[in-house]
């Protein structure tokens, strides 16, 4: 079985490779081939470089920018990608399936799937049209989503979601339903895993430092209240207004910056907590790790979190409110919670929900499925 992954438009593996990403974002295929001899095209949004950033059995790398030139105009470039099919038609011809990475250049995908006839998977790692809507976004942008949603649908044979509450929003917004399945996040267990160490009595928050994040949140409470010091993995635009913020008013707080994913099972391993105090999620990663990693979680009570964590059962809910965390360590510190129970129901979730085995039976089982149906 050959299946070709048409990768998020404008992302390349070079670029993947630099954040740390690629061997958690390839795992699932990998395995794929190994345990069960499935091989993988992947069309990329890079050049020469993807061509070396993985050594993988089973996976063959067809990056864009080999065949067709670069534009510095952003219009040209999405022009352009309506030519791609047509570049790699005989790896296209001769695959069993195709599937999407994201939403995000599902177009290219389409047209594939039109010309040659083949099996569509899109897969969504959250819903843009939602986000968007939760963004503020322009009404072009919102339209352009909704459109790509909208087509997407119409042309693929099953549209992945990460969450019910996507599924929800999708099934209500299109009319739509059976097409719509739910395929969340997987967690490879043998590399996020409890370590079984002596952890340091303190706090981690690993994210992008953006709005969404609310990082404000963590800042004013820890104005407030005096608190187990917090370390913050990350990037973005609240960076400097965060460093300000801590130097300014001498906060219990260790900006760490940016790491490469391969040092975070490490990192989770070395903090008893672990923070994601958004605003709105999809279907975070980050906290599932931690929660894999043996990780005491703390969340927001709010869309995508409050599906993952329950409250007092394998984490602990707040309200992003000031005083809401110092309450989670009061009660904490009041020893009336079995920490160790919420410890071990956290990685009984993560591997009853998100195994990267399980998932990977289900991926199969998918791609059987819709074979079947084309036969």
């Amino acid at each position: 079985m050959h299946t070709t992954i048409f990768f998020t438009y404008g992302i390349s593996l070079d670029e993947w490779k630099k954040t740390g990403l690629i061997s958690r974002e390839i795992a699932i295929y990998e395995k794929m081939h190994l345990d069960h001899g499935v091989n993988f095209n992947f069309i990329t949004y890079g050049d020469e470089k993807d061509l070396k950033v993985i050594d993988a059995k089973g996976i063959k790398i067809y990056p864009v920018y080999t065949k067709i030139k670069y534009s510095q105009n952003k219009y040209i470039r999405i022009i352009k990608t309506f030519v791609i099919p047509f570049i790699f038609r005989d790896i296209l011809r001769q695959t069993s399936i195709f599937k999407t990475n994201q939403l995000k250049g599902s177009w290219v995908a389409i047209l594939s799937k039109i010309i040659f006839q083949k099996p569509l998977i899109i897969r969504t790692g959250y819903d843009a049209l939602k986000w968007s809507k939760f963004e503020m976004r322009g009404k072009v942008y919102t339209f352009l989503i909704k459109l790509l949603t909208k087509t997407s649908l119409i042309f693929s044979n099953q549209y992945n979601v990460s969450t019910l509450s996507d599924k929800n929003f999708l099934s209500k917004e299109f009319k739509v339903k059976d097409k719509i399945k739910i395929r969340p996040n997987y967690i490879d267990q043998k590399i996020f895993k409890d370590f079984k160490l002596q952890r340091d009595d303190e706090l981690l928050f690993v994210g992008r430092l953006e709005e969404q994040k609310n990082i404000r949140f963590l800042i004013n409470e820890y104005k407030h209240y005096e608190l187990p010091r917090l370390n913050i993995i990350g990037e973005g635009s609240y960076k400097e207004e965060l460093i300000n913020e801590i130097t300014k008013h001498k906060l219990n707080i260790n900006f760490i910056g940016k790491v490469l994913n391969q040092e975070l099972p490490n990192l989770y391993n070395k903090f008893k907590f672990f923070i994601l105090c958004s605003k709105y999620e999809g279907n975070p990663k980050t906290l599932l790790e931690a929660m894999s990693s043996g990780s005491i979680v703390i969340g927001s009570n709010v869309e995508g979190i409050n599906s993952i964590i329950k409250n007092k059962q394998n984490g602990f809910l707040i309200n992003s409110k000031i005083g809401d965390l110092e309450k989670v360590f009061k009660l904490i510190r009041s020893e009336q919670i079995n920490l160790n129970e919420i410890k071990e129901n956290a990685g009984n979730y993560i591997s009853q929900n998100h195994s990267l085995e399980m998932l990977t039976k289900i991926e199969l089982q998918d791609y059987d499925k819709h074979l079947r149906i084309k036969s």
